[in-house]
């Protein structure tokens, strides 16, 4: 999923902070977006719902200088979407299962992000950035700036370590019987 604008850039939280504030959820066979103050609305999975019309409503955009597709998910969420943001013109594209990105740095395939599916964090990693980094806006409680940071980096998976940094000497990790493959750090963290 992306929302891009009407040039089909895509939209950042570096473009629009407020991006943040609209939650995604699948709920049985929706994708279910609420954002604070506005009515949620829901948007069905079953690509069979965006088949490519001929009108060619089909997007082409850009991330990390790569050229994707994507298939636009209809005027009523477009709507929403730029009412919750305040940006005319933004549109819902969801990723084409026929056409796959790879990562610059693996074959493996990945979606509309900029370099993995998925992004850990160790929370004994981000405490220890907050101690080298002298000029961080001090917060008279800890736990809330370090809540702050982790939610900063939007991370998928948040855990915590005995030891900060160790998770760069992992080269996978197992979650609840599912294998995750490290690919290295982020490069833009």
């Amino acid at each position: 999923w992306m929302i891009v604008m009407a040039n089909g850039q895509a939209v950042t939280q570096k473009i629009e902070s407020h991006l943040c504030q609209i939650r995604p959820e699948i709920i049985d066979i929706d994708l279910v977006l609420t954002f604070p103050y506005m009515t949620t609305i829901r948007v069905p999975l079953d690509c069979e719902n965006y088949q490519r019309p001929i009108d060619g409503s089909l997007c082409h955009s850009k991330v990390c200088g790569d050229r994707i597709q994507g298939i636009d998910c209809g005027d009523t969420v477009a709507e929403w979407l730029s009412d919750a943001l305040n940006i005319n013109g933004l549109r819902l594209v969801r990723q084409c299962d026929d056409i796959k990105r790879r990562s610059k740095n693996t074959s493996q395939s990945i979606s509309l992000t900029n370099q993995a599916q998925f992004l850990l964090i160790n929370t004994q990693s981000v405490g220890w950035l907050i101690d080298k980094v002298t000029d961080w806006p001090m917060q008279s409680n800890t736990i809330h700036r370090l809540d702050d940071v982790i939610d900063r980096f939007r991370g998928n998976l948040i855990i915590e370590t005995s030891e900060a940094l160790e998770e760069q000497l992992w080269h996978t990790i197992r979650i609840d019987g599912l294998i995750f493959k490290n690919d290295g750090p982020c490069v833009r963290c």
